[in-house]
């Protein structure tokens, strides 16, 4: 017994799928007799590889209910051989199957017996079939044990009979005219191609890629410029055309009853040859069947201007005339056209009443400068305003504040809950949601609220957190308006720490902050806040003493009486802590 191995690559584009064919037959035969085709022992089958993918392009993965086709023609007629298999898909979407296993015969013997090449398409379940693959070795594969035989017979049974005064050198001569008659050949090497990729002889005996490729048997790629070069070198004597690019389509003439061809040709064609301002056209060319294409008429110029062929007519008002007159309409508000309308011949232009420009300049449409910004007066928003940037300000307002209300940033709301404006931090490592900096004047402020609630302030750590001192109106209560420790135990006595809520920066928190510490007897202090507290709450803490307690009593305007007596009304030395809020 032999194994006759014959093996064929195709490949093809099944919709986005890359499709890899492998067809293997393997023949196998009685040597003596080749011409028995009956004494093949393994049926015909064929391997096949692809990949499936759903509608969106996504791998198809698991088991697939597949119907494999085999057609004579590349498009339309009815199936010569069909088979329906479960495919197991791997999770890339590509699965391999054996046609022909389905049955113990294989595929029909007489699928292939006319030599002709078979079309192979794939149907998965649920799926329009795929376009079909032109199967190219088969036919051949299929012949090849008959290729060994002469009509059934071996090649020694067309031997002549030697003559009775054949000799060994008869022989030898047929051997030698045999050597003389054998065509000399040179092996062509290659280091590798890559799949789809038309080769290229790069020397007479080396092939590697060129820069065309291949889609199945429906489109060639390439892979840089198409080059279509002149026909020859231009003299003095003539110019020459470039090589024509063709476009052929087929139409059936029901006088002759034939396919006629129809052929437009495009090409580059020399204009002003042997002249100091040689130049070149772009041509179209029309051809029906077997005529030369000749020049339509419609031209392309070096600077774009076409030519229309003769007779082309361009819609009118009635739909069947040629262009009269053309007008050109803007917005007045902001262009301002001349030359409109043009009857005969003439030039439309038109103008901006105020130029684009990022200025914030009135009725100018904004133009973004160089960085991408610009400038503009107040913008009103309906729908938000929003901003992201890498650094920098996302929002910014600037205003010259020369009058009450002149704001930078300023925002709304009509309704609650909403909010005028927001500052949100998301940012895991921290920040500052909203941020104010006012400056250097008495009365700059960094953020201003007003309104039943002025600012509100919430957080799991703290609602309202500052680095610096906090004022507050005299007469609103919720925060401190002043503190001071006394030293009024051991002389000299002082106020060693303090703040005050009427002074900013460094005074407010520099003892002893504004205040006057008055001695009236041992163990009675007054305290002079320098505005008045008269009308706040106070709360007195004794720190050192003789275990009495201290109190606090206002006895006019901004003065406050700190005392610690016992219960028969004598002072004691102390020192302690006042607040008024």
């Amino acid at each position: 017994m032999a194994e006759v191995f014959i093996s064929a690559f195709h490949r093809g584009l099944m919709r986005r799928n890359r499709v890899y064919l492998n067809v293997i037959l393997l023949v196998a035969c009685n040597l003596p007799g080749l011409a028995q085709e009956s004494q093949m022992a393994v049926p015909p089958m064929i391997n096949f590889s692809g990949t499936f993918t759903d509608l969106n392009g996504k791998p198809v993965t698991g088991i697939v209910g597949v119907t494999f086709y085999l057609y004579k023609d590349h498009q339309g007629g009815a199936p010569l051989w069909m088979e329906t298999q479960n495919v197991q898909a791997d999770r890339t979407g590509h699965y391999s199957v054996v046609l022909g296993s389905a049955t113990r015969q294989g595929l029909p013997a007489d699928l292939f017996a006319s030599g002709e090449a078979r079309w192979l398409a794939v149907q998965a379940q649920g799926q329009a079939e795929q376009p079909r693959i032109m199967l190219v070795a088969v036919p051949y594969a299929m012949k090849a044990a008959d290729a060994q035989t002469l009509g059934g017979f071996p090649p020694s049974a067309f031997l002549l009979a030697a003559p009775p005064n054949a000799n060994i050198a008869s022989a030898a001569n047929l051997n030698g005219a045999a050597s003389v008659i054998s065509a000399t050949t040179s092996d062509v090497t290659t280091s590798g191609g890559q799949a789809d990729t038309i080769p290229m002889f790069t020397a007479a005996a080396n092939v590697q890629n060129s820069i065309l490729t291949q889609t199945g048997t429906t489109a060639i790629s390439v892979g840089g410029k198409l080059n279509l070069p002149a026909l020859g070198t231009a003299t003095a004597g003539a110019g020459f055309k470039s090589r024509p690019l063709d476009f052929v389509t087929s139409v059936f003439n029901s006088s002759s009853a034939t396919a006629v061809p129809q052929t437009f040709q495009w090409q580059a064609e020399p204009v002003g040859n042997n002249t100091t301002s040689p130049a070149g056209a772009f041509s179209l060319l029309y051809g029906s069947g077997t005529a030369a294409p000749s020049e339509t008429g419609l031209k392309i110029a070096k600077n774009g201007i076409i030519t229309f062929a003769s007779g082309q007519t361009f819609p009118g008002a009635t739909g069947t005339g040629t262009v009269t007159s053309v007008g050109l309409s803007a917005p007045t508000s902001d262009f301002k056209v001349t030359g409109s309308p043009v009857t005969t011949s003439g030039t439309l232009k038109i103008a901006w009443n105020v130029a684009p420009t990022s200025a914030a300049t009135a009725n100018a449409i904004v133009k973004r400068d160089a960085s991408g910004s610009f400038s503009a007066g107040a913008v009103n928003a309906t729908l938000g305003v929003s901003s992201t940037v890498a650094a920098g300000d996302a929002l910014f307002g600037e205003s010259n504040g020369s009058a009450s209300g002149s704001n930078g940033v300023e925002g709304r709301t009509t309704a609650g809950p909403g909010s005028g404006v927001v500052g949100l931090n998301i940012s895991a490592t921290g920040g500052i949601g909203v941020y104010g900096s006012g400056g250097s004047g008495s009365a700059s402020t960094g953020i201003y609220g007003t309104g039943t609630v002025g600012v509100f302030g919430t957080g799991s750590s703290y609602g309202f957190k500052t680095d610096s001192n906090v004022q507050q109106a005299r007469t609103a209560g919720g925060w401190v308006k002043a503190m001071a420790y006394v030293q009024g135990f051991n002389a000299p006595y002082t106020i060693t720490l303090c703040f005050n809520s009427t002074l900013a920066g460094a005074a407010a928190t520099t003892p002893p902050c504004g205040f006057n510490l008055t001695e009236i007897s041992p163990g009675a202090f007054d305290v002079d806040f320098g505005f008045q507290v008269s009308d706040r709450f106070f709360q007195a803490t004794a720190d050192i003493g003789e275990g009495y307690p201290l109190y606090a009593h206002p006895v006019s305007g901004s003065v406050v009486l700190l005392y610690s007596p016992d219960s028969s009304a004598n002072y004691h030395p102390f020192a302690g802590y006042i607040f008024v809020f």
